[in-house]
């Protein structure tokens, strides 16, 4: 990026100029934004200004899922739709506000319902905005996202109170947690009630849905403390906000650890097969055709053990970068080598020594995924930071600046 602009326009660079001035945003954040692959889910009261404030931000890509159309009684909260629209599925509505809003932005309208036929929808995107209205729905993307290992953005309101968080079942150093650790199970039928039923205050879903949507900023250019084991509480009623921590019991947490294990170990579809700008289709069983497997995740302790023996001269191995320019100079893990777009853009291989080790890692992990699968081909020995530079710094607890 250019000017802070997606083409070296100087009047896109003045468009994201506020958020480029942030100190420690500039533009390998912004750039960050704008390779970014985001689905929401609900295009409703939460989804329509988590919508408005990322597609404003400059997310490159952005998906919308609802199988609902525009209703009269929508118009109270739900800030994308005009009276003109009703009766028009939200989905392409709210994708028509967006290409609109910014031109920058590919939206894509999935007009239908989220269900065990399209969840693999979610192979396609790097974060997940859960603003659904039901908890078939949540338990739905909170168990796919987990399979996947991606992070979810999760908000609800009903009537005068409003919470939102951040789940992620593969966050780095115990801090895994996701929408069953804050319900266990879903309520007895009868109990799910809906806006419709009770009620939900307009305004209440701009400050939920905004809350959300800057928490999916921060997890996608890797600043700031996102809200992991913790969950916001607003009493719209008594103008009150409160912060509940959220941990996963010790039980489920095993559990949770021997799946999470073996999906690690293994290059399952949903790992390798992952596409859009964070990935590139690869074969199912994380085995090339004429070469080696790829070898189980290294996590972020395990890196730094790596690193550290390097250092002193006890082992060598090569710590491959694959992310694009900006990304790497805002943020990298020091001593590795800057391999831009390799396994994604191109498949031109970058030299490497073939005796040595080659641990490869990128914001997330399927860039990484792609790229690990090419060297495994050409016969090296290849294995994946697990969690990506998001799991890395998360575990360092400060952002890795390069120097």
């Amino acid at each position: 990026m250019r000017d802070g602009g997606h083409g070296g326009d100087p009047a896109e660079g003045e468009r994201y100029s506020r958020s480029v001035r942030l100190p420690g945003f500039g533009l390998g954040s912004q750039g960050r934004l704008a390779t970014s692959r985001v689905l929401v889910v609900g295009a409703g009261g939460l989804g329509a200004p988590v919508i408005q404030y990322l597609a404003a931000s400059g997310v490159g890509t952005l998906g919308i899922v609802d199988d609902d159309a525009v209703d009269l009684s929508n118009l109270q909260r739900q800030v994308l739709f005009r009276p003109d629209q009703l009766g028009f599925p939200k989905a392409r509505a709210a994708a028509d506000w967006v290409r609109a809003a910014n031109p920058d932005v590919t939206v894509v309208a999935h007009p239908f319902r989220l269900g065990e036929r399209t969840v693999d929808l979610l192979d396609d995107y790097d974060l997940v905005v859960d603003g659904s209205d039901s908890f078939d729905t949540c338990y739905l993307v909170a168990d796919a996202a987990a399979a996947r290992g991606l992070p979810v953005v999760w908000g609800s309101v009903n009537r005068w109170d409003g919470q939102f968080s951040v789940f992620w079942d593969d966050a780095p150093d115990g801090r895994a947690v996701d929408y069953r650790d804050l319900h266990p199970a879903p309520p007895a039928s009868g109990w799910d009630e809906s806006c419709a039923d009770v009620g939900v205050l307009g305004p209440l879903c701009g400050t939920v849905g905004t809350g959300m949507a800057s928490e999916a900023v921060k997890l996608l250019t890797g600043l700031g403390e996102p809200l992991l084991g913790r969950v916001v509480t607003i009493d719209a009623l008594g103008g009150t906000w409160r912060e509940s921590r959220l941990a996963r019991a010790p039980h489920r947490a095993e559990a949770r650890a021997t799946v999470n294990a073996a999906r690690r170990a293994s290059s399952s579809p949903s790992e390798s097969s992952t596409s859009g700008a964070e990935g590139a289709e690869g074969p199912a069983d994380g085995v090339t055709p004429t070469g080696r497997s790829v070898g189980p995740d290294v996590d972020a302790d395990r890196l730094a053990g790596l690193l550290e023996a390097r250092a002193a001269g006890d082992t060598a191995f090569t710590l491959l970068d694959v992310r694009e320019v900006d990304e790497h100079d805002f943020a990298h893990i020091r001593g590795d080598v800057l391999a831009a777009g390799y396994g994604t853009r191109t498949r031109q291989r970058p030299d490497l020594d073939p005796a040595q080790p080659v641990v490869v890692y990128c914001a997330r992990g399927p860039r990484a995924r792609a790229a690990a699968d090419l060297l495994a081909g050409d016969g090296f020995e290849v294995s994946v930071l697990h969690g990506g530079m998001l799991g890395w710094q998360l575990a360092q607890g400060t952002p890795a600046l390069g120097s």
